[in-house]
């Protein structure tokens, strides 16, 4: 699960677990609904329709001290169940943490667990759904991408977080084989614990920054990261993937505004086709219970005329061990596809427990 539960007055849910000594057992549950309503544009067929979808994550945490240089250590992972999944359940937030309190310093060996770009920190997402919610399942596709770029935080990698102060942590996260998240390689190139499997995609790096600055209220977030490669038989692709993602959001009282960008390329692409991405969102929090929000994203790509634009409204209400989110959305020009608009209801329940 990409998208981030806020801990501001905002949005959400508290996720509380069961605890045995050194060990917590959290979990969520999530129930959606969406109803999409697509114009019909030049050439193409209306896709309409509506249908419930279910997301299901348990977690498991251990944390203590090593017996050498008195360092700490986090361990953990997840299964998680999106749907009906065809794939591992076990390739989300897997980790063995040695940090140093001291320094601030952690060494991850990890997959899908520090912070990255493909996490979905748009500004826009105060709570409840994305641009890329609010713009899927239309027969257009979309150009919005929660896991957009060089997929080197979603691959078996290593990295070294540092703390700064109170400005923020920076991280070098690197992976030997990537899941790349703009091509169909579903796959982090890695075998059982004694084996490994190598995929075409080669190594990547992943530089990031998350923190307030020093600053009460503000949260920024800056990535950057490339790929050495695709190998497509023998020979090397001819374009490298690479990626840039920044956003800034400001939190004052029972406001919340905020910007950010994606902009990332295309890497099964005989030529470098970029794709860019800018989320517009500000949310008010009525009361300690409900909250409401505006989101605007706009995207476009250097080989598509036309830009797609989304503009959401939604509403999120805290019913304690269980959050209510309901929104809808217009969305122009899907995929900029002349003519291919599209209108949205979603709604989601989650239970954490």
């Amino acid at each position: 699960m990409k998208k981030l539960l806020s801990t501001t007055a905002i949005a959400g849910l508290l996720i509380s677990g069961s605890a045995f000594a050194q060990t917590t057992i959290t979990g969520e549950m999530r129930i959606n609904f969406k109803g999409v309503s697509q114009d019909i544009a030049t050439g193409t067929t209306p896709n309409s329709g509506n249908g419930f979808g279910t997301e299901q994550q348990i977690n498991f945490a251990n944390k203590g001290k090593l017996n050498v240089g008195g360092l700490d250590y986090a361990a953990g992972f997840s299964i998680e169940n999106d749907g009906a999944q065809v794939g591992t359940l076990f390739n989300e937030n897997m980790y063995i943490d040695i940090t140093n309190a001291s320094s601030g310093t952690t060494l991850s060996f990890s997959q899908d667990h520090i912070q990255r770009s493909d996490s979905d920190r748009s500004a826009a997402v105060m709570f409840g759904f994305s641009p890329n919610d609010f713009s899927s399942g239309g027969n257009s596709g979309t150009f919005f991408d929660q896991t957009a770029g060089v997929g080197t935080g979603a691959s078996q990698s290593v990295a070294i977080l540092q703390k700064v102060g109170n400005f923020g942590t920076v991280s070098y996260n690197y992976a030997p084989t990537t899941t790349n998240q703009v091509t169909t390689t579903t796959t982090s190139g890695v075998g059982s614990s004694e084996s490994f499997t190598e995929t075409d995609e080669e190594s990547s790096y992943e530089i990031g920054f998350t923190g307030s600055l020093g600053v009460t209220g503000l949260d920024v977030a800056a990535f950057k990261a490339k790929q050495k490669a695709i190998i497509s038989g023998a020979t090397h692709a001819a374009v490298k993937p690479e990626s840039d993602h920044f956003g800034i959001r400001y939190t004052t009282g029972a406001i919340s505004v905020g910007v950010a960008q994606k902009k990332y390329n295309q890497d099964a692409a005989a030529i470098k086709i970029e794709t860019k991405e800018k989320h517009y969102g500000a949310a008010y929090a009525v009361d300690k219970n409900l909250s409401l929000s505006i989101v605007h994203a706009v995207g476009d790509r250097t080989n598509v005329v036309n830009k797609q634009k989304t503009t959401g409204l939604q509403m999120g209400y805290n019913l304690g061990p269980v959050a209510l989110t309901a929104g809808v959305a217009k969305t122009d020009d899907l995929a900029g596809v002349a003519g291919a608009d599209q209108k949205q209801f979603m709604t989601r329940l989650i239970g954490a427990f």
